[in-house]
């Protein structure tokens, strides 16, 4: 296909590593869920820019566009690393302040769950839904294999190269396992608990 021809946003492996890459920045250098769209409409245009660079004689695309996109991705972490380092602005949640009538108290106190988990990009599930979270995670457990379930239990502390050492498996078996264990909990309706 030539290079003219080519469009990024119908090219399902670009679609791909683009989302992969801003799902692994949600919850970084201050990024929230609401950034999504619009970091993936950057990572498009940066992609669509340097298709003129392009050169099929020294690499094939795909590796071209994930270069692309570490690339910037890097840079958008160091840039906003960089921005966290200007402290003009700023102040210490450690500070003194007056809010009631029993005297000063420290901003940090002032700041409930809601606002810190906002802050960090995350979303904390409810009691109720935590416990059904664990007993659908069981029930669906429960149907795999014995060898997928012991990969499971590894993986709470282990790499995945020290649990293909333990279990004597190739990790290409066990990235494999994974993919299917994956598919099994998308089908049993648990795909939101995955994208969390």
């Amino acid at each position: 296909m030539a290079k003219a021809e080519f469009n990024p946003s119908d090219d399902r492996f670009t679609r791909g590593i683009i989302r992969r890459k801003v799902k692994q920045l949600m919850g970084r250098a201050g990024f929230t869920q609401q950034d999504r769209e619009d970091l993936e409409q950057d990572l498009f245009v940066r992609v669509l820019q340097s298709l003129p660079k392009f050169d099929p004689d020294q690499a094939h695309r795909n590796k071209f566009i994930t270069t692309v996109v570490e690339r910037y991705v890097a840079n958008i972490l160091r840039n906003k690393r960089a921005a966290k380092r200007d402290h003009q602005g700023r102040i210490s949640l450690n500070v003194m302040i007056e809010i009631t009538e029993e005297g000063p108290t420290e901003l940090a106190q002032t700041i409930g769950e809601r606002e810190h988990d906002a802050r960090l990009g995350r979303h904390r599930r409810g009691e109720d839904e935590l416990v059904q979270l664990a007993v659908d995670v069981a029930d669906v457990m429960s149907t795999l294999p014995d060898s997928w379930q012991t990969l499971l239990e590894l993986r709470k502390t282990l790499t995945m190269q020290a649990i293909a050492d333990e279990m004597g498996v190739p990790r290409t078996t066990l990235n494999d396992w994974m993919r299917r264990i994956r598919q099994r909990f998308e089908k049993a309706g648990m795909r939101d608990y995955l994208e969390s």
